[in-house]
């Protein structure tokens, strides 16, 4: 591949759909225990570093509904997500 060729394969935008549960708590381990055991897509996770110590489920779309329904039969309290600094 020369300098300005463009790069080959595919590329493209990450889907997702993302649900916040508390971290210290424990909720985002029983949550994520909970999504994962009944095969839906989690794409990626992310934990704040900086109060309030929350932690984001990033979810494949079509499995989203699930997740909350899930969530809100177990009693995990989930929130969307809000940006923070």
């Amino acid at each position: 591949m020369g300098l300005f060729e463009p790069p080959t394969g595919n590329c493209g935008t990450i889907v997702s759909k993302p649900i916040r549960v508390a971290y210290l708590n424990g909720d985002y381990d029983k949550a994520i225990r909970l999504i994962r055991k009944q095969g839906l897509g989690v794409v990626y996770t992310a934990v704040a570093s900086v109060e309030p110590y929350h932690a984001t489920i990033h979810l494949a779309p079509a499995d989203y509904d699930k997740a909350v329904e899930l969530l809100n039969r177990a009693k995990i309290r989930w929130f969307p997500p809000t940006p923070f600094f």
